[in-house]
């Protein structure tokens, strides 16, 4: 009887600390998930960016094409929404900026006249669509776009004012990479071509007949977008 005791005694203090051990295998510890960064929601930002293009004139009465080399910078503030989905992000952006390119050539088949030419301001509103890796998002942009154009002839021809100003209209492309320092700051930088096509100086204007304008541009910028 001792003996039966003593075993009944050993096995109620071996059975515990198998099923302890029993818990410690058969429990695993789950991995806590970290969320990645979202890029869903509303933003609004400035950019800083410099371009220029290669508008040129074309003269029908004379066949004369006179190219402007044109340089500058721009100063912009941009607005967007984000819908991020799993890691494609999708969205809509619009941009205005002030704008510093221009440029002045001599005039082809013209001695001692220079064509300028100025673009004052330029916007867009464009579709934005991405893939997200984390803070990181690489996107690309498709839009239209709109620009206010000055075009001159120094000295001023004979019968003209010598000067052609109006709001021209195209499309946009671009292409970029935005990186959310904080969860409510990113910094962003992008290159875009803007096409603005061809729009006609009536007569009297910067030559004794009509002048077809074709104008394009090429930007890049960087910025800052604060996220809400």
């Amino acid at each position: 009887m001792k003996r039966v005791a003593a075993s009944l005694l050993a096995l109620s203090f071996v059975m515990p600390a198998a099923h302890a051990a029993d818990l410690i295998i058969d429990t695993p510890v789950e991995p806590i998930a970290v969320a990645g960064f979202d890029w869903s929601g509303f933003y609004a930002g400035v950019f800083a960016g410099y371009g220029g293009g290669r508008p040129e004139s074309f003269i029908a009465a004379t066949g004369a094409v006179s190219p402007v080399d044109t340089r500058g910078g721009l100063l912009g503030a941009t607005v967007g929404a984000n819908a991020q989905f799993d890691m494609f992000v999708l969205g809509v952006e619009g941009d205005i900026a002030w704008s510093g390119i221009e440029g002045s050539d001599a005039c082809e088949g013209a001695p001692g006249f220079q064509c300028n030419g100025r673009l004052d301001w330029t916007g867009s509103a464009k579709v934005r669509g991405g893939v997200a890796l984390d803070r990181l998002l690489v996107f690309g942009t498709l839009g239209l776009a709109a620009g206010g154009i000055n075009a001159s002839t120094t000295p001023t021809p004979a019968g003209t004012t010598g000067r052609y100003e109006t709001t021209v209209y195209g499309w946009t492309i671009g292409a970029g990479a935005e990186y959310a320092v904080t969860d409510a700051i990113s910094v962003k930088a992008e290159y875009a071509y803007t096409d603005f096509g061809t729009t006609q100086a009536p007569a009297g204007t910067l030559a004794g007949s009509p002048d077809d304008l074709t104008i394009g541009t090429h930007v890049a910028k960087v910025g800052v977008n604060f996220h809400f």
